[in-house]
C-alpha cells in the first residue's frame, strides 16, 4: 500500500502537473511548426532546401529540450529523484514525439546515439557490470523502435495500438538505462513510467486534434485560393499575390513578366459539345500549361482569372523567356489533343505578354496593358501571341506525338 501511495504521489504532485502543462505546450508548438515546415518541402524540393528544413527541425528539438531544462531550474520543491525523473520524462516525451512527427534523419541519429551522449563518456561501467546484458537488450529494442518510428509513420498515424506499443517500449528502454546509471528506486521508476504514458496519451490526443484542425484549415485555404474545377490558383489568390509581386518588383532591376491567355472559340466547345466537355477543355489546358511551367523550371505561377482566361506570373524572367514558354505550350497542345468519346478536340490559345514597368502605378496598369495585348491577338485571328504590342505567330516545329 505504501508503494502505491508513493507512486500516486509522484504522478499527481504539483511538479508533475507543471511539467505536464509545459511539455504539452511545447508539443503543441512543435505540432504547429511541423505542419508549417511540411508544406514547405516536397519530393521535388532541392537538396539544399531539404537539408535546411532538417537542420531547422533539429534546432527546434534542441530549443525545446533547452526550454524544459530552464523550467526545471525554477523548481525548488521535490526530491532529487523526483525532479530528475520528471525532467527525464519531459525530455523523452519530446524526443519520441519529434521522432514520430518529423521525417528527419538527424533526429533519428540523435536518438540512436543519445544513450551514449547523456552519460559521461569516460564512464563505461554500465556495459561492463552485471547489468551489461540488460543495457544491450534495451538498446537493441530501442534501435528497433526508432527504426519503426522512422519508417512506419503512416501506419502509426492511424494505428493507436502500434503507436501505444512503440511509446511503451521507448519509455521502458530509456528507464532501464536510467535505472542502470542512477539506481532510482523501483517505485519511482514505475511511477515515472506511468507518468510518461499519461503524457504520451495526452500528446496523442492533442496531435490528433491539431492535425484534424490543421488539415481542415488547409482544405479551407485550398477552397479559398484554388479553383475547384482546374486545381490551379484562382482570381482571389491572384489579387493577393499580384500586390505582393508588384511591391517587390516595381522598383527592382529583376524582371517580372505577366502573361494573359484564353482558349480560342471556347464558347463553341460549350455550345456544340456541352458544358461537361467545356470543363474538360479547361482542365486539359490548365494541366498542359502547369506541366510546361514545371518542366521549364521557370517558377511560373498559373491562375484561372475567370471563364476561359488564365494568368501566368513569370518571376525573374523577361519576355524572351516567356515567348519560349508560350511556344512550348502551343507545341504540347498540338501534340496532345483532347480526345472525348472518340472525338478529337484541337485546342488553341492566344496570349498577351508584357513586363512590369517602373512607370506602372499598380498591378492594374500592368494587367490593363496585357489585357489589351491579348485582345490584339484575338482580333488578329487568334492562335498567336502579342508581346509588348507586337504580334507573333507560334513557331511551327515537328513535335513527337505523345
Amino acid at each position: 500500500m505504501g508503494n502505491l501511495t508513493e507512486i500516486l504521489r509522484v504522478c499527481f504532485s504539483a511538479n508533475a502537473l507543471v511539467t505536464g502543462i509545459v511539455t504539452i505546450g511545447l508539443i503543441s508548438i512543435i505540432t504547429y511548426i511541423s505542419f508549417v515546415l511540411e508544406r514547405k518541402v516536397s519530393v521535388a524540393s532541392s537538396f539544399f532546401k531539404k537539408v535546411s528544413i532538417n537542420v531547422a527541425e533539429m534546432l527546434l528539438l534542441i530549443l525545446m529540450l533547452f526550454i524544459i531544462t530552464i523550467v526545471f531550474k525554477s523548481f525548488t520543491g521535490g526530491t532529487e529523484v523526483e525532479l530528475g525523473g520528471l525532467l527525464a520524462n519531459a525530455e523523452l516525451t519530446i524526443l519520441f514525439y519529434c521522432l514520430f512527427i518529423f521525417n528527419n534523419r538527424l533526429i533519428v541519429l540523435l536518438n540512436v546515439f543519445l544513450p551514449f551522449l547523456y552519460h559521461p563518456s569516460s564512464d563505461i561501467s554500465r556495459i561492463q557490470g552485471p547489468y551489461a546484458w540488460l543495457f544491450v537488450v534495451a538498446y537493441l529494442i530501442l534501435i528497433i523502435v526508432i527504426d519503426y518510428l522512422y519508417s512506419h509513420k503512416d501506419v502509426l498515424a492511424i494505428s493507436n495500438y502500434r503507436y501505444l506499443s512503440s511509446q511503451v517500449l521507448f519509455g521502458v528502454c530509456w528507464w532501464i538505462f536510467l535505472w542502470i546509471d542512477y539506481k532510482f528506486p523501483l517505485v519511482d521508476i514505475i511511477g515515472m513510467l506511468i507518468l510518461f504514458e499519461v503524457y504520451m496519451f495526452i500528446v496523442r490526443v492533442i496531435e490528433l486534434k491539431m492535425s484534424m484542425y490543421m488539415h481542415a484549415y488547409n482544405d479551407l485555404e485550398n477552397k479559398v485560393n484554388y479553383d475547384a474545377l482546374t486545381g490551379v490558383r484562382n482570381r482571389a489568390n491572384l489579387n493577393k499575390i499580384s500586390k505582393e509581386v508588384f511591391e517587390k518588383y516595381n522598383q527592382s532591376n529583376v524582371p517580372l513578366t505577366v502573361m494573359l491567355f484564353d482558349i480560342d472559340h471556347f464558347k463553341e466547345f460549350n455550345d456544340h459539345y456541352g458544358h461537361d466537355v467545356g470543363d474538360e477543355v479547361l482542365r486539359h489546358v490548365s494541366h498542359i500549361v502547369e506541366r510546361e511551367l514545371h518542366i521549364d523550371d521557370s517558377k511560373g505561377q498559373l491562375f484561372r482569372y475567370g471563364g476561359e482566361e488564365f494568368v501566368i506570373l513569370l518571376r525573374n524572367n523577361d519576355t524572351q523567356r516567356a515567348r519560349e514558354i508560350v511556344n512550348r505550350i502551343n507545341q504540347t497542345l498540338t501534340a496532345m489533343p483532347l480526345f472525348i468519346q472518340e472525338t478529337r478536340l484541337d485546342v488553341t490559345l492566344c496570349f498577351g505578354v508584357t513586363m512590369l514597368r517602373r512607370t506602372d502605378k499598380s498591378f492594374d496598369d500592368t494587367f490593363k496593358r496585357v489585357d489589351n495585348y491579348l485582345y490584339l491577338s484575338k482580333n488578329n485571328g487568334r492562335d498567336e501571341m502579342t508581346i509588348e504590342g507586337k504580334i507573333f505567330q507560334y513557331e511551327k516545329t515537328n513535335v513527337v506525338k505523345i
